[in-house]
């Protein structure tokens, strides 16, 4: 409901404008009346009112220096004046200085209502482009907090922060979805005349149709792909669930628009620090369209170019810890074996694409053990899969292969478990020494020179237990100490000891140690009288 402030120096004429206003069939709604200017003023700036009613001739501060003092201190309060015959000059100073309109004394009740019903079309106007306008901003918002939360750079603990702007993740499953336009779907002109973003946000809507109907989730854009996290429990069952509503998404956009698209879909996980694994896993899958081909759903871990062609030849791979151990000489020698046999299918097409299949294979453990741009330099893993499917010559192919192989590789043997075990101690080190300051697992993995995803494998088979929990354990290890003995304030020690606030701290305090932390200094400060 919006609301006005009236002002004259004369009570009747005040009472008057009010009695007048409550009888209309409005929504204003009259919370205050003020004796002149500066009375106005402080009403303004503690009431916030929408309209002020004023006169022009006041005592201490007339209405023109109201005007004036309203333009600076609450230029979205509107102006409405109200004057005399004899005051129309002062009347064209208001008009010049943003008075919306101005009505003459004495008041006559239906101009008045004419003016506010004018009046509250502009506010409800008004409301309507600042609604829209909010939700714009909190939808811009929460997609960068989902990119943020599937690249690992919002910290996972803050979880006010994302209820703010109505993130609810449930943190008992959730999966990651990524789909892209097939380019060669669409005419090369009828792509170029239209502006790429159209496509994402005309997908988008597609992506947002099939989530609000089937799944709880958030859809958020990134470039040209649209992504998803599904809320879904982590099984087999729901995986299908989510493929099957996937590709019913696929046959309706090829039905309506002619155009196809894909979509990777990555595994299930169960915590907020495992979703960029679910995103990176997604990302891998759609990778595979260069090998198997669009419109389709491509699942993280079942991907597979031409299945007819390779059941024959179940040994068509090389394997990881082949890799890993690095003998040159064996791998070279398996990378002939691999072409040599795949050159026997008898289509030039399978051999390119199972090749591209195998530097897939690399790229996956070159991201999980944080060396991508070791390995790649400063070559993107689109290109170089590209580059792969342009050769055309069995030495040149073997050769490409022998080469990306044997490099990670190289990288792989140089980096060593020592280094693996060592990046765990050292983030440990530093979670201990400053635990008060903001850190999330993707500066940690920075730091180390790892993926973040990969450190947080590390962190559970190394020590049990997730990064958030060792440094969350830390976090109120300290508290502990300082609740049990010194008598800081609790506000004090929750931003001390490196949380976001008060509610927080205390969430998280009961959570890890069954009581709040008023409780456990009571607790602490009897056994010590004791």
């Amino acid at each position: 409901m919006p609301t006005m402030v009236i002002v004259d120096d004369e009570s009747i004429f005040r009472k008057g404008i009010a009695h007048l206003v409550k009888g209309f069939d409005l929504d204003w709604e009259v919370v205050g009346e003020a004796r002149d200017g500066l009375e106005a003023l402080e009403q303004v700036q503690r009431l916030q009112p929408d309209l002020v009613i004023t006169d022009i001739r006041m005592p201490r501060m007339d209405g023109l220096e109201l005007q004036s003092a309203l333009a600076e201190k609450a230029p979205d309060t509107k102006c409405i004046v109200l004057s005399g015959y004899n005051d129309f000059k002062y009347v064209q100073t208001s008009i010049r200085t943003g008075v919306r309109d101005y009505l003459l004394k004495p008041i006559n009740k239906d101009e008045l209502y004419q003016t506010l019903e004018r009046m509250l079309d502009e506010w409800r106007q008004s409301r309507r482009e600042t609604d829209k306008d909010n939700a714009l901003f909190k939808k811009s918002l929460r997609s960068q907090l989902l990119w943020g939360l599937v690249q690992g750079s919002v910290q996972l603990g803050d979880s006010e922060m994302l209820e703010h702007v109505g993130l609810k993740l449930d943190h008992s499953g959730m999966y990651c979805m990524i789909a892209e336009l097939d380019k060669e779907s669409v005419q090369e002109e009828r792509y170029r005349r239209s502006d790429p973003a159209l496509f994402t946000l005309y997908l988008s809507q597609f992506m947002e149709e099939m989530i609000q109907q089937h799944f709880p989730g958030y859809v958020f854009t990134r470039q040209h792909k649209i992504a998803a996290i599904i809320c879904e429990e982590a099984s087999e069952q729901a995986k299908r669930r989510i493929a099957s509503a996937a590709r019913s998404m696929i046959r309706k956009i090829r039905k309506i628009s002619d155009i196809t698209i894909t979509i990777g879909i990555g595994s299930g996980v169960s915590d907020l620090e495992s979703l960029p694994t679910a995103y990176k896993q997604a990302e891998l899958a759609l990778l595979y369209r260069l090998t198997d081909g669009g419109n389709r759903v491509l699942i993280y871990g079942e991907a597979a170019a031409n299945k007819s062609a390779v059941q024959s030849a179940k040994d068509w791979d090389i394997p990881e810890l082949m890799i890993a151990e690095g003998n040159a000489a064996v791998l070279r020698r398996e990378v002939q074996r691999l072409v040599e046999e795949l050159s026997h299918s008898g289509s030039p097409e399978v051999l390119r694409q199972h090749i591209c299949k195998v530097i897939l294979q690399c790229y996956e453990m070159a991201v999980n053990r944080g060396v991508v741009q070791e390995w790649l330099g400063e070559r993107d893993i689109i290109k170089v899969l590209e580059e792969a499917l342009s050769i055309t010559s069995r030495t040149e192919i073997t050769g490409y292969c022998e080469e990306m192989v044997l490099s990670l590789s190289a990288i792989l043997r140089e980096q060593g478990r020592d280094h693996v075990t060592h990046a765990v101690d050292k983030v440990v080190a530093y979670i201990e020494a400053h635990y008060a300051e903001p850190i999330t697992l993707s500066m940690m993995a920075d730091m180390v020179y790892l993926n973040a995803s990969y450190l947080s494998s590390l962190f559970k088979a190394r020590l049990g237990c997730s990064f958030v929990e060792v440094l969350t354990r830390r976090r109120i290890r300290e508290a502990c100490r300082r609740l049990a003995r010194t008598s800081e304030k609790i506000v004090l020690i929750a931003e001390s000891t490196g949380f976001a606030n008060l509610r927080h701290f205390n969430r998280v305090f009961k959570t890890e140690t069954g009581r709040t932390p008023k409780q456990y200094r009571e607790e602490m400060q009897k056994q010590g009288m004791a």
